[in-house]
């Protein structure tokens, strides 16, 4: 899905209730932030509209007067700050829409296109959905929130290569291309929940350093899943969870994704019916594979 990126005037609102360090520092982060967004640049375009040159940024100065005015920006942001709105600025393509054409545009997402504010503070009378606030936790929450509503329920190997670029603390075995379209059909929603909660809150849990059925418990407390998460009750079965990831010699070894969510309803809120067959099998994580990340060994119907 392209997703369209818009810095309109009304990104910069609020800017007046911040000191001169806060400002720098929201500059720098969405700095760092905007390299990331570029480098998937087949999926994501950033567009400037020319009226944010003409709002007051800091110290009563305008964008335009810090970008181009004569030794203003000397006089009012570090060197390095310039250069990190320079970036976001000048290297974002322009654009001809008005205000309101943007603002019109925002809730005509569809399954090819979706479209987006980025901004230094939250604005008003937006919905959040629409908003990344110079985090990057907000822009992998946006691009999640519309890979949710719109997940391709027959392309499995779309899914999982969308997902590798907005879960970064999880790594997927190949296979999952094959297997989680069994869950894209009715709880696409529900399946981005969960992994949310195993990329951005999992380790809290884990560095508990307590045993392993109570991480799990603890986290799915924690995160507000289903159902608590759990191990497989036969030690009988454990080869059944056996996945092979490539290490860092460059061989492949054998891993048991033994611990499971369990994805117990649809994406329906009015459908209360209970469901114990879609499952994510999945392991802590292994210093020698993949930077220690956590391993998705199987997403789909219950192993």
């Amino acid at each position: 899905m392209l997703a369209k990126f818009y810095i309109i005037p009304e990104s910069f609102a609020d800017n007046l209730k911040l000191s001169a360090i806060e400002i720098e520092e929201k500059i720098k982060n969405l700095a760092q932030d905007f390299v990331l967004i570029k480098k998937y640049s087949d999926t994501n375009k950033i567009y400037v509209n020319h009226e944010i040159y003409s709002v007051i940024f800091i110290n009563g100065v305008t964008i335009s007067e810090l970008l181009f005015g004569p030794k203003t920006r000397e006089r009012h942001i570090d060197r390095d700050v310039w250069l990190a709105l320079q970036k976001i600025v000048i290297e974002s393509a322009g654009t001809e829409l008005i205000i309101d054409e943007i603002l019109e545009l925002l809730p005509n997402h569809n399954e090819e296109i979706c479209y987006g504010l980025i901004a230094f503070n939250k604005i008003e009378n937006i919905s959040g959905e629409y908003q990344i606030v110079y985090s990057i936790n907000d822009w992998y929450a946006f691009k999640r929130y519309f890979l949710g509503m719109y997940p391709h329920p027959n392309d499995g190997e779309y899914f999982i290569e969308e997902c590798k670029k907005y879960f970064p603390n999880l790594f997927f075995h190949e296979e999952n291309k094959k297997t989680v379209t069994y869950l894209l059909t009715d709880c696409s929603k529900k399946l981005i929940y969960h992994l949310t909660a195993l990329n951005d809150k999992f380790m809290d849990s884990y560095k508990m350093g307590t045993e392993r059925a109570q991480i799990l418990k603890h986290f799915s407390l924690a995160a507000k899943l289903d159902e608590i998460a759990s191990l497989e009750g036969s030690a009988s079965r454990k080869n059944d969870f056996n996945f092979k990831f490539i290490n860092d010699k460059g061989l492949l070894e054998n891993v048991c994704c033994e611990p499971h969510l369990k994805l117990c309803y649809n994406d329906d809120p009015g459908d209360t019916s209970y469901s114990n067959d879609r499952r994510i099998y999945f392991h802590e994580g292994k210093e020698n594979i993949q930077q220690g990340r956590i391993l998705i060994g199987h997403i789909g119907a219950h192993l």
